[in-house]
């Protein structure tokens, strides 16, 4: 048996640089790792076989209904080792238990950490002897972000997703991760049809943020986060500039969206800052709320 975590992550600095010709967005983001987490466990098996368990996620999250009836081809999980067999040619299986605690569709990360971890546990189970970066190259096939929770951390990405650079890591942060109750179907796809060349920056905020970091080890970051959908949030969804505005009115300010939304996250230095942001939030609103920090 091995087991693997799989970590959420937020992203620090999201630019979006242009459109590829393959219809993808460049991108330059520095992401950062959570100890809000997954647990995948491998066991040798003859066929593939995924075993989801979901634990305390929010009541409206459709991933059991996406997962439902054993049907599980679609699950991240399943295609990275799919797609990890085709690419080594390995000709057995194994049983996969996924434990989730990160909410699908909030702009976490979840689905594609999930897909990574089975890529490293599934390596190990196999005895595949495989590199990083020949599993971030088998994670790009299974989803864009996959390649980043190879290496996990503070990481500069670009292009589609598939350049990953490791950086000095932040100073240790409390972040409170708060999921917005948005249901959206088919999220990035739509949140990308509404970028335009008006949205595009050309990395300078990250690169900025990384010297930052480099400099002054970077105690107080909240000024130079950025993320270019929240102008697009802002500008299609009345109801995300309501729930940014609640929060300035009982003194939280500077929260950002988490990689696509829509969840948002506040970041500190300072635990007892984060807990009384979290009851301040509790006190007007029945909201899902997660206590985080920053992980290696």
């Amino acid at each position: 048996m091995k087991s693997e975590i799989a970590p959420a992550k937020i992203n620090l600095t999201l630019e979006i640089s242009g459109k590829r010709d393959d219809g993808y967005h460049n991108i330059f983001s520095l992401m950062q790792t959570i100890d809000l987490c997954d647990y995948l466990t491998f066991h040798k098996n003859p066929w593939l076989q995924i075993i989801p368990e979901y634990h305390n996620l929010p009541a409206t999250d459709n991933l059991p209904g996406f997962d439902r009836n054993n049907y599980l081809v679609k699950n991240l999980v399943y295609k990275a080792a799919e797609t990890l067999k085709i690419h080594t040619n390995y000709k057995s299986g194994a049983v996969i238990e996924l434990k989730k605690s990160i909410p699908s569709s909030a702009g976490l990360g979840g689905g594609s950490s999930d897909a990574a971890a089975a890529l490293r546990g599934l390596n190990r189970l196999w005895n595949l002897k495989l590199s990083d970066s020949e599993l971030a190259e088998v994670g790009l096939k299974v989803g864009s972000d996959v390649p980043y929770f190879i290496y996990g951390g503070t990481c500069i990405i670009s292009g589609r997703g598939e350049k990953i650079r490791k950086v000095k890591p932040i100073l240790p942060k409390w972040i409170l991760v708060i999921l917005l109750p948005f249901d959206f179907k088919e999220k990035t796809k739509k949140l990308y049809s509404y970028v335009n060349s008006r949205n595009y920056t050309s990395g300078d905020i990250t690169k900025n943020l990384e010297k930052k970091i480099k400099d002054e080890g970077c105690d107080n970051i909240r000024n130079d986060l950025f993320n270019a959908f929240e102008d697009i949030y802002a500008e299609f969804f009345e109801e995300y500039k309501i729930w940014i505005k609640k929060f300035s009115e009982i003194g939280i300010e500077k929260v950002h969206l988490a990689g696509s939304g829509p969840s948002v996250f506040y970041i500190s230095s300072d635990e007892a800052d984060v807990l009384e942001a979290a009851e301040k939030i509790s006190n007007i609103a029945n909201l899902q709320l997660y206590i985080t920090r920053t992980v290696p």
